[in-house]
């Protein structure tokens, strides 16, 4: 039983740094700027895309997350490293 419930509260842990919306940013800057790979000028999709809803959230909340910003440039960052690793 002890088991069970250490699995459980650190599925609680996880679900608290990782949020879902932190998990939603950091998925859509990851596709968006991965859809580079196959049409260029979307490489840059990702960063823009994040940038605008946190310039949109500022305007319409007055309030600038830190956390969706940064997820989305974390999926950004990995979209590109793996576009960097892809070609030989």
């Amino acid at each position: 039983m002890y088991n069970l419930e250490t699995h459980r509260e650190f599925g609680r842990w996880i679900m608290r740094v990782f949020r879902w919306d932190l998990q939603l940013h950091f998925f859509w800057g990851f596709i968006l700027t991965l859809l580079g790979e196959y049409w260029f000028p979307l490489t840059l999709s990702g960063v823009i895309a994040t940038l605008i809803k946190e310039a949109l959230d500022l305007w319409s909340k007055q309030e600038w997350s830190w956390g969706d910003f940064w997820g989305g440039m974390a999926g950004c960052g990995v979209a590109f490293l793996h576009m960097s690793h892809g070609q030989s």
